[in-house]
């Protein structure tokens, strides 16, 4: 097995160019990925297309993501967005009041907020960290619904703790793990309820697919919001007479085809990492960088537990951001804040990229006033 780092990316992203630290934003499609999802165009431009074959690629990715959840294939839907995800479950659950953090990124806060009275939906101010969201959790609240890494920011929670203290008073655990499914060693053994992640971040895939994990129990609860082909039991395309699958699968939702085929080559490349392996190699890589800004008497965001993503206070991100491109390291803008993450194909070289970057930028700026 080849380590994560230099090896990987000139192994299998071969075409990437600078330092590329916005995994966060979207994730970066290996060879094989990018391959595989031309191969599927032009097959579909000459009219040779099997849909089927897109298909099954489609139930190579549900069962890959099972594996990485240590679930059973069948406890995972297939939806488009996280949106998707989450409002299922939202509207499944209306009468619940639902614990929330301020910051979340809106894919995950909507659904929650716009779906039921004021009164049912606890806000917890920004920065939400395991702490406060235990403190917002009593005999009172049904669910919880976090990120266990932060978008904005990359605030990673205790998971585990989460989890443990909203089961104690009675309440479901939903799980947004679009910034952390695929490096985050404790999210299959957290126990949450339900867990959804979008294909097109650390996961190496294109946009179109979102994973969703919803444990028996409260699946057999939940009835599909939208009711398709995909969720039949039957497999008929046609006839009123419907019959959801008895499993997660009630909840799958018509996708993309050809960003299946890409989803299924990204995560066979990171199934060969052991999850353990990725989280200490993108955690490391983000104390590395946290290290620096320190000894470089740059201001960091809050950590609660070690994060592959570091966020950097800033009055003009945009324009920041804009700088750092320039020097050929790709950050994001977030909310006064400019972005890293790191995944496997990171090493140190980015990190101090991204160092030298920052200050030569801050810098410039500093003289320009």
């Amino acid at each position: 097995m080849t380590s994560p780092g230099r090896a990987t990316r000139v192994g299998h992203f071969p075409d990437l160019e600078g330092s590329y630290l916005d995994t966060a934003t979207q994730g970066v499609g290996p060879r094989a990925a990018a391959v595989a999802t031309a191969h599927a165009t032009q097959k579909w431009a000459r009219g040779v297309a099997d849909h089927t074959r897109w298909e099954e690629r489609g139930e190579e990715a549900r069962a890959r993501v099972a594996e990485l959840l240590d679930v059973h294939a069948a406890d995972v839907a297939l939806v488009p967005s996280q949106v998707a995800a989450a409002t299922i479950v939202a509207q499944a659950l209306r009468e619940a009041t639902v614990v929330v953090p301020e910051q979340e990124y809106r894919a995950n806060l909507l659904p929650w907020t716009q779906s039921r009275p004021r009164s049912r939906a606890r806000i917890v101010a920004a920065p939400a960290t395991t702490d406060r969201l235990l403190d917002a959790i009593d005999d009172g609240v049904d669910l919880v619904a976090v990120s266990s890494v932060q978008s904005a920011d990359g605030l990673r929670v205790d998971l585990p703790r989460v989890v443990d203290h909203a089961h104690r008073h009675g309440a479901l655990v939903y799980v947004d793990a679009s910034q952390s499914f695929g490096v985050d060693a404790d999210l299959a053994g957290s126990g949450a309820d339900v867990i959804a992640a979008v294909g097109y971040k650390w996961l190496l895939g294109p946009r179109g697919v979102c994973y969703l994990m919803v444990r028996s129990g409260l699946r057999e609860k939940v009835a599909p919001l939208l009711a398709s082909p995909e969720s039949a039991a039957d497999a008929r395309h046609y006839g009123s007479d419907y019959r959801p699958w008895p499993d997660a699968r009630r909840f799958d939702q018509p996708l993309a085809w050809p960003a299946l085929v890409g989803a299924t080559a990204g995560l066979d490349l990171l199934s060969g990492f052991p999850t353990s392996v990725l989280d200490t190699h993108s955690v490391e890589l983000g104390r590395r960088m946290r290290d620096g800004l320190a000894t470089a008497g740059i201001a960091v965001a809050p950590e609660d537990q070690p994060s592959p993503i570091i966020a950097v206070p800033d009055r003009a991100p945009a324009r920041t951001v804009a700088g750092l491109a320039a020097m050929g390291v790709r950050a994001a803008a977030r909310a006064h804040l400019v972005r890293f993450s790191f995944h496997l194909f990171n090493d140190s070289t980015d990190v101090d990229a991204a160092l030298h970057a920052l200050t030569s930028v801050r810098q410039r700026s500093l003289e320009q006033k």
